[in-house]
């Protein structure tokens, strides 16, 4: 039996997991880091409360098997750098260290398509500079997740974003060869597959997933 945590649990892709992992018979303990209490009530979750800026308490944590992290954010509503690089970088980075040293074996950890610390782009040089700070850091087994657009029932209602995900998806049968890992893909999908993954026997520390081996790993 596994302990997972995951970190973002109150966003959508982070939701899913939840839903996903408490009703998987091979995990039977989920761990939450929130800034508020989530208000779900289910014998697998143990929540731990916290604003991320202190070192996190684990002694009452037997074993971290695996970390799913769905952390992310926005300009618009993190326009302080500082802030940013902390929940983009430094909060999966601090986590990771710490479920180390309970036996972590395998992190989850959701990027974007086009992610490199030398792009010209602010959200793809964070994730790019996430990706290679995790790296560094020894992991077992990290997976680094590059979706295109991903698409689901959002809380945010964003005008650009809303219009992107209707039109998108119907370029996905031209989207071939190299283009295929800009197709869009379903937020459950993501979801399923990072589980499925998780599963997975692997001899590699550390495994890039695109839309290929995203889709092909659900179940």
């Amino acid at each position: 039996m596994k302990t997972a945590l995951i970190l973002g649990s109150s966003g959508l892709t982070g939701s899913f997991i939840l839903e996903k992992l408490i009703l998987d018979t091979d995990f039977d303990k989920i761990i939450l880091l929130n800034r508020k209490e989530s208000g779900i009530l289910n014998p697998k979750i143990q929540e731990i409360i916290t604003d991320f800026k202190v070192e996190i308490n684990f002694e009452s944590i037997a074993k971290i098997d695996s970390i799913f992290s769905c952390l992310g954010t926005t300009r618009k509503k993190t326009p302080d750098l500082s802030q940013y690089r902390a929940i983009e970088i430094e909060i999966p980075c601090m986590i990771a260290k710490l479920a180390l040293k309970k036996g972590l074996q395998s992190i989850h950890f959701i990027s974007s398509v086009g992610a490199s610390n030398k792009s010209s782009n602010f959200y793809l040089k964070i994730k790019g500079e996430a990706e290679e700070k995790l790296a560094s850091l020894n992991i077992p087994h990290l997976h680094i997740y590059r979706p295109s657009l991903l698409i689901g029932p959002r809380k945010e209602s964003r005008l650009v974003e809303k219009i992107f995900m209707s039109i998108m998806p119907i370029f996905n049968p031209l989207m071939i060869g190299k283009a295929t890992k800009y197709k869009t893909m379903q937020i459950e999908n993501l979801s399923k597959s990072m589980i499925a993954i998780d599963k997975k026997a692997t001899n590699l520390a550390v495994q890039i997933h695109e839309y290929e081996s995203i889709m092909k790993n659900i179940k």
